[in-house]
């Protein structure tokens, strides 16, 4: 008789998230007096309640069969599609005609992607980061059970797969007008692809089509300033390129939060200025500047560690994948990698010239293995 899939509680995996809770709230709450909406004390409250639902939802998860989770995946899927189609019908209508048509559909610093509901704002985008990682494990797994052999025939069947799941959100996620999240999107997709077995001959491929696609975008950058705002989204995307490239230059403008991020982290020394420091503004101090926060607060010691726990979550992630004795869930978690890496690598060359760690929002679904 073939032995039953059990379900393996991955405690390590669950004391890092512990500590990155405590982590992401105590930066929430040093940052209350930078905050600027809303209710500054109760941002971290509010984090604290998302761990705990995320948490619940995590142990709701563990108790299904793996076939059940992934088969219930396409529903949500088709959800989220649908939820995506209104976001992108009404950034175009909002931007092009000036009017609203899409119940709840909220536009915001140049992007339509919320949908404002009582209490809180639901991202459709967000979520479906994670479920499209879940889809496209599964494709991969069915396709190489169903296909034993990787031959050009297989593999181009497999990516054409991959393709047509993922390439409706992330066009709809850009129609948004939020290339970030269509980046890590993508970035899951190239992760997914590079474990599902096909030959490595389409790696090489893959970096051909990289490099040539980053040769014509310097080009373009260099010499069609017009399409080059075009493709990066219209002037608001191309002007935080700017500010990425030159935060000193452009600190009146595009560069203003990089360089006072900067600013931050110079000024901390080893254990920084204590909880609650306001020396310098920082605009979206509880989101996309909250390591700025750490490290003003709680110095280089502080930083330091933050980046540790989040290496060591990378690392933790990677051996989960390899222990795993499941195919689908080492996809998987190849999938989550790719996202949480691309994120990383990301947010450190847009923050710090190559030392920002992106924010400590890490409510994954990862939390337990099967095996």
């Amino acid at each position: 008789m073939e032995e039953k899939e059990k379900s393996v509680i991955c405690w390590s995996l669950i004391g890092l998230l512990l500590l990155l809770c405590f982590i992401s709230c105590l930066g929430i709450k040093s940052a209350t007096p930078l905050i600027t909406k809303g209710n500054p004390s109760t941002y971290w409250l509010k984090q604290l309640i998302f761990y705990v639902m995320s948490f619940t939802l995590m142990i709701i998860v563990f108790k299904i069969s793996n076939d059940r989770i992934y088969s219930s995946m396409w529903i949500i899927y088709s959800i989220l599609i649908i939820l995506l189609v209104g976001l992108a019908i009404e950034h175009f209508l909002h931007t092009r005609l000036g009017i609203q048509i899409v119940p709840m559909a909220k536009y915001a610093g140049g992007a339509t992607s919320w949908y404002k509901l009582p209490g809180f704002d639901l991202q459709p985008s967000e979520f479906m980061k994670i479920i499209l990682v879940v889809v496209m494990a599964d494709i991969v797994d069915k396709h190489n059970t169903k296909y034993l052999v990787h031959n050009l025939h297989n593999d181009c069947l497999l990516i054409g797969k991959i393709l047509a799941v993922s390439m409706p959100p992330c066009i709809l996620v850009y129609l948004q007008n939020d290339a970030g999240v269509t980046m890590i999107m993508l970035a899951s997709v190239a992760f997914i692809i590079f474990i599902s077995g096909i030959q490595a001959g389409w790696f090489i491929i893959g970096g051909i089509i990289i490099a040539a696609v980053l040769g014509v975008m310097v080009y373009i950058f260099l010499y069609e300033h017009d399409l080059f705002a075009n493709l990066m989204g219209g002037d608001h995307k191309l002007g935080r390129f700017y500010g990425w490239i030159d935060p000193e230059g452009t600190y009146g403008d595009q560069g203003y939060q990089l360089f006072n991020a900067l600013l931050s982290y110079g000024t901390a020394g080893l254990w920084g200025h204590g909880m609650e420091t306001a020396l310098i503004n920082l605009p979206e101090a509880q989101t996309d500047f909250i390591f700025a926060v750490i490290a003003l607060s709680f110095g280089f010691a502080g930083g330091g560690f933050t980046i540790l726990v989040i290496c060591i979550l990378d690392i933790l992630l990677i051996r989960i994948g390899f222990k795993s004795k499941n195919n689908r869930d080492k996809y998987f978690t190849a999938g989550i990698f790719g996202l949480l890496i691309f994120q990383q690598v990301w947010k450190s060359f847009a923050h710090w010239s190559g030392l920002e760690i992106a924010a400590v929002k890490m409510t994954y679904s990862t939390l337990f293995s099967k095996s």
